[in-house]
Order: C-alpha cells, then structure tokens, then sequence
C-alpha cells in the first residue's frame, strides 16, 4: 500500500510537471496561422470608435474580391453609394426654340425624356455637393481558395456638411491597462490585449503550477508525519528522503511560478495586443477625400473626386 501511494504522489507531480511545460511550450509557439494584415483582429472590428462631434459618423465596409485592391474598391464603392451622390443629379438641355431634352440621373441610371427638333446645347443644373471621407483602418484576411475578404473603416461626413475629424492613433500597445488586470488574476491582461491564447495558456500553467506546489507539499507533510509515527530507523530515513526530494520538488514549483507570474506581468506590458484605436479631437481636417457631381462634355452625369493630404 506504501508503495502504491508513493507511487501516485510522484505521478501526480510528474503530471503537473509535464502539463506545465506543454503550457510554456504553447506560450512561446502561439502565432496566428492564417493568412491576414495582422496577427491578431483589430478591437475596431467588434466595437466602433465614437466620434467626439456629430459632424461626422464611422462607418464600416466589407467586400470579398481575388485582391485587396479589388476588395478594396468594392468598400469605396458601397460608401459612395451609401451617401446617395449618384441620385438627383439632373441634367438640363437648351435650344432655339422652346423644346427641351430633360435628362436624370436615378439610381446610377440615366433616364431621357427627348422632345427636340434642333441642336441642342447641355447645361447642369445640379448642385454642388461635396462628401468628406476620411480612410480609417482596414484589415483583412485571405482565405483557402485565395479570395480576401475585407473590412475597411472609414470616417464619413453629412453631405454638404464640412466635418472635424477626430485626430486617431492606431496603436498595438496597452501600457498598464493590461499590467494591472494581470497583476491580478495571470492571463487577464493578455485575454484584454486579445491575445486570448496566451492569456488561457498563463492562467492554466499559473492554475497547474499552483496546483503542483500543493501536491509536493501535502505529499512532502504525509511523509514527515510517518516519520514521526514510526520506530523503524530503515522507515526514516526513508521518509526523510522523500521529505528532503519533495521539497526540492515544492521549491522548484515555487520558482517555476514565480516566473510564471514575473513573465505574465512583464508580457502584458511589453508584447503588443490586438490593434486598437485612440480617438482624439482636432481642430482641422487633413487626409480627407471630397467628391462633387459633373456633368461631362457630351452631357454624361458623373462623380469628380478629390484626396487631400
């Protein structure tokens, strides 16, 4: 019975031991396998950033294409199309007489009632209209058969309406936010950073080492209270034997998660996270699109574009 008991204290701490450097092995391999623009998916991607005036909106896109420039132009696309700029737009013609050619632009459409028996000269009567956009953040991911599928984040002003964009920082780094959830609970820092691997592999070889450190020590007290319960001097030391190793094996589950804790603090301040935003106000606009409605020589309607740096 003796020797069956020993038997299951050493496999239980040879257990703990061997889970516990899978777990550092699993912390120092985890990287992300597919393929994407970043390592890990961006907060923006689950919670928006909040604008600080209601001059302007964040509003986010996604298109699938064979290229991330292709995907990326079908989220411009949808943008543009989300403001309704290619409604509206009418297109008025003049000649000698009074008979007029009335064409309108609807839908991307151009519809054309023709009533005209002379040359015919073209004038806009539309409006100006100018849209601000401002291009955020993007992040995609390509998948099994090669296809990117894309997330865009843009910045949009009200049409004719002059925004104030927000002066933004996309930044990895989470500075103490991260050290003192980690200071904590282990692996708490990491899971907020995203790093949500990690973060369950830093808590489960916290749990474990701690867990090793109270299977040594209670095997290494069972051992040290036969030897007091014992007259036979071959027993003890025997028992002081085991008590002498059980020690060294509770010192070295001690150490292992000391530097379990150090590394998991030390981690959660240094190692970047999930990329995120900071949102600050500024007082003038730069990197900013506008659009405006033309009509082209030959009497087209059609959308002029203009990048700001």
């Amino acid at each position: 019975m003796r020797n069956k008991s020993n038997r299951l204290w050493l496999n239980n701490i040879k257990r703990h031991f061997i889970l516990c450097l899978i777990l550092f092995f699993c912390i120092a391999t985890v990287s992300a396998q597919r393929q994407a623009s970043e390592r890990l998916k961006p907060r923006w991607l689950q919670k928006l950033p909040q604008p600080s005036n209601s001059t302007f909106e964040y509003k986010v896109f996604t298109a699938s294409a064979k290229s991330v420039d292709e995907a990326r132009e079908k989220c411009f696309s949808q943008l543009v199309s989300s403001t309704g700029l290619r409604n509206g737009i009418v297109v008025l013609s003049k000649n000698k007489s009074t008979e007029t050619l009335k064409q309108q632009w609807v839908n991307g459409k151009l519809e054309e009632i023709v009533d005209y028996t002379s040359e015919t000269t073209y004038d806009s009567q539309a409006k100006g209209v100018e849209l601000f956009v401002e291009n955020v953040a993007e992040y995609w991911e390509r998948d099994n058969v090669g296809n990117y599928h894309i997330t865009k984040l843009y910045a949009k002003s009200e049409l004719e309406q002059a925004p104030l964009f927000d002066e933004l920082e996309i930044t990895t780094s989470y500075g103490v936010k991260g050290l003192w959830r980690s200071a904590i609970i282990p692996g708490w820092g990491q899971f907020y950073k995203g790093t949500k691997i990690k973060g369950y592999c830093i808590f489960g070889g916290f749990v474990l080492l701690g867990s090793g450190i109270v299977v040594a020590e209670n095997a290494r007290k069972a051992y040290f209270n036969k030897i007091l319960k014992t007259h036979n001097a071959v027993q003890k030391r025997d028992y002081a034997n085991k008590v002498d190793n059980l020690e060294i094996v509770r010192n070295v589950f001690i150490g292992a998660t000391a530097a379990m804790y150090i590394y998991n603090l030390v981690d959660a301040v240094v190692a970047s996270g999930a990329s995120r935003i900071i949102v600050k106000s500024r007082t003038n606009s730069n990197r900013v699109y506008s659009f405006s409605p033309i009509v082209t020589p030959i009497g087209g309607a059609g959308i002029s574009a203009m990048l700001q740096f």
